[in-house]
């Protein structure tokens, strides 16, 4: 979003020549931005710090001719680069390499948010060959109002969002810690005739593109978006902000709440905290966190394996959380017990001859790091007596600190939320009936689909399916009423966007009511049930919820399934029907054996009664 928003402004209002390499592009716009530089025709250029991460990339930017480096967000180098995006330790790395071969390259780091710690740590990392010159501004933000209100649980939220933006003027921005809120906060705010729209990195490109265009050009009153929206989006119009999850550190909040007011006139930031919240914010850091054995099982993998591994291969052996796999490879390699070498296009892994263990010390200064920065983000969320806008500054390196003298502390605020309106129960209700959208993105060569109940809720509907979708029979199994309603319900809706002309229940060896639950679907949409068109070929060796990370669930099922009789799928649409999805790799498959051993080129529309949430790195779901 920041490179959009950035390239934006210098081609078409500065005419400074400026191009972008990413993975939010496809590569044929990488592949023009990399031409245009190594000829010249750039003054400017953004790369992503993934880029430096492939050794081919690294070697094509190093030879480019730079004279100046700018790390912007800079502060990412020290507080986020050994976890969430270790990429970003690559930085220094390039900063070391391309001031090797030409002493005149100057680097500029440029960060809202550091303190004095965080400071002297970007210094040291920055300051390779000559001293680094600080220059420090205030943190004030006199025309940004803060708030913070207390809420016992997600339907709380979902309305005090809805009274807010209908007490607020102007367009706002609603952060969400996951994707999936941004997307339920964005329907639950249609469906009050907000014009609303979410945004996350797992959209399409082009999606996001439209998005984020349309909302810097005011076609949406409000966007819900995860920290993906969150640096450098211009928009100097925003007049608020709001928080419907706590961030998990101050800096994340001021760099998020700091989105709005930018054009000088008054602007709100507003955080809604919930206790349970928290929850979130420890499994990000704890996601982020790898242990001893973590770093042996991958060292055993990458010195066993008879030819040099990608990172996908690692993954798959050893069963760990993607994002624990990316920060031992980048500390690994940082510390050289392993090196990294380009194969045919492709980065791998290898073994170095260094004996011994790696220094962790690292990763247990930033566990007691990131536990404090959560603990002061709480602090500031249920103070009651200290100035808001106080705390974040004094936060982020402000020694002297008055009262802002028009935050909810300092004096009263206007904001009310009727926490006893008729509308928070409606909240509850609609959050247990909505249905989930399955993406075409994350389907693969499927139709939009949906899955009929949400697990992250634990609905006693969901309950009671779960526990007896083994039962054989529909009088077994008593499906509720409700359950029955919106499988219907959405059916129809589904046969009324695609075409539907059969039902292809998915093969399961537990969901004992399958052939049941299809034949009843059938009955009610006057079309034929193919219940033996997909079948296993050969059983996968394990349960999906017994695996620990999603690359051995798409590799457990991969090419197992079979379709038998290609000659009944002459027709344009089916519905595939499942019983719950949690990766999404098992529908993928049956796709893949409808289209290369069945010849199907009709719409494949996914119709499912549960999603779930695998654990990652560990067994079931969450």
């Amino acid at each position: 979003a920041l490179m959009r928003d950035q390239l934006e402004h210098l081609n078409n209002r500065f005419n400074i020549p400026a191009a972008a390499i990413n993975s939010d592009q496809d590569e044929l716009d990488n592949d023009r931005a990399r031409r245009m530089a190594a000829n010249g025709q750039l003054k400017v250029l953004f790369v992503a710090p993934e880029q430096l991460d492939h050794v081919d990339r690294f070697d094509f930017l190093l030879n480019l001719h730079v004279s100046l480096v700018v790390v912007d967000e800079a502060h990412c180098i020290s507080t986020w680069g050994h976890d969430f995006r270790p990429s970003y330790r690559q930085i220094v790395n390039y900063i070391q390499a391309i001031q090797s071969k030409n002493s005149e390259v100057k680097i500029l780091g440029l960060t809202a948010t550091a303190n004095s710690i965080t400071e002297e740590d970007i210094k040291q990392q920055l300051s390779t060959m000559r001293p680094i010159k600080v220059m420090r501004a205030s943190m004030d933000r006199p025309n940004i109002s803060l708030s913070s209100f207390t809420c016992e649980a997600i339907p709380e939220k979902l309305e005090a969002c809805h009274q807010l933006v209908k007490q607020l003027m102007g367009c706002g921005l609603i952060y969400c810690a996951t994707r999936e809120n941004t997307t339920i906060v964005a329907e639950y705010l249609q469906e009050k005739g907000i014009k609303a729209t979410g945004y996350h990195a797992g959209l399409p490109p082009e999606t996001k593109r439209n998005l984020q265009r349309q909302f810097i050009n005011d076609e949406y009153q409000v966007m819900a978006a995860t920290n993906a929206l969150g640096m450098g989006i211009d928009k100097p119009n925003l007049r608020y902000i709001i928080h419907f999850d706590i961030p998990g550190s101050i800096t994340a909040y001021y760099q998020e709440v700091g989105r709005s007011g930018r054009d000088g006139k008054q602007a709100r930031g507003i955080l809604l905290y919930h206790s349970k919240d928290i929850k979130i914010q420890k499994h990000f850091i704890q996601s982020a966190q790898p242990s001893l054995k973590d770093f042996q099982e991958v060292l055993e993998v990458i010195s066993n394996a008879e030819i040099p591994q990608k990172i996908t291969q690692i993954k798959m052996a050893t069963g760990k959380h993607p994002t624990i796999i990316t920060v031992i490879l980048a500390e690994l390699v940082e510390q050289g017990f392993v090196q990294k070498k380009s194969q045919n296009g492709s980065q791998v892994y290898m073994r170095t001859e260094k004996t011994g263990m790696p220094n962790l010390q690292r990763y247990e200064r930033q566990l007691e790091t990131r536990s404090c920065e959560l603990d002061a983000m709480v602090n500031y969320a249920i103070e009651k007596n200290v100035c808001r806008m106080g705390i974040l500054r004094q936060a982020l390196g402000d020694s002297e600190v008055q009262p802002c003298g028009q935050c909810c502390i300092c004096k009263a605020t206007e904001l009310v939320i009727d926490r006893q309106s008729p509308a928070a129960l409606h909240a509850s209700k609609w959050l247990e009936q909505r249905v989930v959208p399955l993406q075409e993105a994350k389907m693969n060569k499927l139709s939009q689909g949906v899955a009929l109940l949400n697990g992250q809720y634990r609905s006693p509907t969901f309950v009671a399916f779960m526990k007896n979708r083994a039962n054989t029979s529909m009088v077994d199994l008593g499906l509720p009423e409700e359950l029955k309603n919106l499988l219907f319900h959405h059916a129809e809706i589904l046969a009324k966007h695609a075409p539907v002309q059969a039902i292809v229940p998915v093969p399961s060896r537990t969901w004992g009511a399958r052939d049941a639950i299809a034949s009843l679907l059938a009955n009610h949409l006057g079309i034929p049930v193919l219940t033996d068109l997909l079948q296993w070929r050969q059983l996968p060796a394990a349960r999906q919820g017994e695996l620990l990370n999603n690359d051995q669930r798409k590799h457990n099922v991969q090419h197992l399934m079979t379709c038998t009789s290609p000659s009944l799928l002459d027709m344009s649409g089916i519905l595939l029907l499942d019983d719950y999805i949690g990766s999404g790799v098992t529908l993928r498959e049956a796709a893949r054996a409808l289209r290369k051993e069945g010849c199907f080129r009709g719409a494949m529309t996914p119709l499912v009664l549960a999603q779930v949430k695998w654990r990652l790195g560990t067994s079931g779901m969450i």
